[in-house]
């Protein structure tokens, strides 16, 4: 029998447009959508003995005295509870935890599980605390980008290794697109920084936030299985 519940937990990851279409797609299939912030500690075990539901970590707060512990996903996991993770903190917790139960999915998951990234400060973003609307922009992202320009012929893989480090350079709180652009600019040739201005462009921005795409295809398979 399908659980009821999809408890969500999720911030810069989604958009309001997002929310609004992922509840239209939990109507359909007769699911209640229960979205929270992002997870921080003693969250999950909240949820331990409470009525079954699918639950799916997305994004979730850093530092040692708030990120969720490995010890409680494993102690959500062990009394029953599945639990999935994706784009952000659900990435990094469901590799680290994949032997005991957790699954992941989505481009960065993977990204994580393979090595080819290693840093968890990759995802890591400001964001504005009132709706969660991204501030910064995380790493996973931009690498996400280049490799797209790479693969359409439009940077070359050493422009594309140059434009990642320099965007590796600046914290990431300091990360802003204008910062990003300024930066390009200083140490790329002329054209390649105008093909990737062009999806600095406010309508373009979530066509290359990985971590939303890979956000939606998590909690939209959670909602139809």
């Amino acid at each position: 029998m399908k659980a009821a519940t999809v408890t969500v937990f999720a911030g810069p990851s989604l958009r309001p447009a997002d929310l609004t279409d992922l509840r239209r797609l939990a109507g359909e299939h007769d699911r209640t959508l229960d979205l929270r912030p992002p997870v921080r500690r003693h969250d999950l075990a909240a949820l331990i003995g409470a009525e079954p539901r699918r639950i799916v970590m997305l994004d979730g707060e850093f530092g040692q005295s708030l990120a969720v512990s490995v010890t409680e996903v494993r102690a959500l996991l062990f009394a029953g509870q599945p639990l999935t993770g994706a784009s952000s903190m659900g990435a990094l917790r469901a590799v680290e935890c994949r032997t005991i139960g957790m699954t992941g999915s989505g481009w960065v998951y993977e990204r994580y599980l393979n090595g080819s990234i290693e840093s968890d400060g990759e995802v890591a973003l400001l964001y504005d605390p009132e709706d969660y609307t991204p501030i910064t922009v995380p790493l996973v992202n931009v690498r996400w980008l280049l490799a797209q320009r790479v693969g359409d012929g439009r940077l070359s893989s050493a422009q594309a290794h140059t434009a990642l480090e320099i965007a590796r350079s600046v914290n990431f709180r300091a990360r802003r697109h204008s910062v990003l652009l300024k930066q390009w600019k200083l140490g790329l040739p002329a054209d390649a920084v105008a093909d990737l201005e062009k999806h600095f462009a406010a309508d373009h921005l979530d066509r290359w936030d990985r971590k939303r795409l890979d956000a939606l295809e998590a909690v939209r398979a959670a909602l139809s299985s």
